[in-house]
């Protein structure tokens, strides 16, 4: 007669998501942004279509283009253009978590984490939820705490499922965290993840990117 397997907190982030791993090499992802797709090994998006992209700059919404311009590594533009839009709607959400963007891809993990913890909090078991935790995963990747992330991922991933999100949602929750458990299961957690080794070659510590916050970012 079987007995039930308890499993430790530790142990239980590192099951395999229902659906199991992607067998095929992962493929970048559908952002929902003409012109720029995901790439969940690297945790950063790309563009995939330039001429889309540049549409985007030129038609699309304040927040669609900011991520062009991060796909893009213009961080300066993209900070301007957060800096101009918080000033006229400082609590503007998407603004408020792409500002976090910049500040990871600025090269400053940790303190995009300190602030995305604080917008959970404020945001915490609201529709906002999901992308703050996918955001917290993003960021802890980078700081080099896998565990953390599995966990942020799980959690985007669940809230995403159950909210029945849109499939390129989902996706990207999904292919991230499965990015961090194969980077756990094949035995080299102790080696820093490919966004993490990624985002460190983009930021040599001795040039450091100022980028601008309005007040009370």
């Amino acid at each position: 007669m079987s007995t039930a397997t308890h499993l430790t907190h530790t142990e239980a982030l590192l099951q395999v998501p229902a659906g199991g791993l992607a067998s095929a090499p992962r493929q970048n992802i559908e952002s929902g942004i003409p012109g720029v797709r995901l790439n969940p090994t690297l945790m950063r998006h790309e563009i995939s279509d330039a001429e889309l992209a540049e549409e985007t700059l030129r038609t699309g919404d304040p927040s669609s283009q900011v991520v062009v311009l991060l796909a893009k590594g213009e961080l300066r533009a993209a900070s301007e253009l957060v800096a101009e839009t918080r000033f006229i709607d400082p609590q503007n959400f998407a603004m408020r978590v792409l500002d976090t963007s910049l500040t990871r891809a600025a090269g400053d993990a940790p303190r995009a984490i300190n602030r995305l913890r604080a917008l959970l909090t404020e945001f915490k078991d609201t529709e906002h939820e999901a992308i703050l935790q996918q955001h917290l995963g993003f960021a802890y990747v980078e700081s080099g705490d896998l565990l953390a992330a599995a966990n942020r991922f799980r959690k985007a991933l669940d809230l995403r499922t159950a909210a029945d999100a849109d499939a390129h949602l989902v996706e990207s929750s999904r292919a991230c965290l499965e990015s961090v458990l194969e980077h756990t299961a094949t035995g080299t957690a102790d080696a820093p993840h490919p966004a993490a080794v990624n985002a460190a070659a983009q930021h040599p510590a001795t040039a450091p990117i100022e980028l601008q916050h309005p007040a009370g970012g």
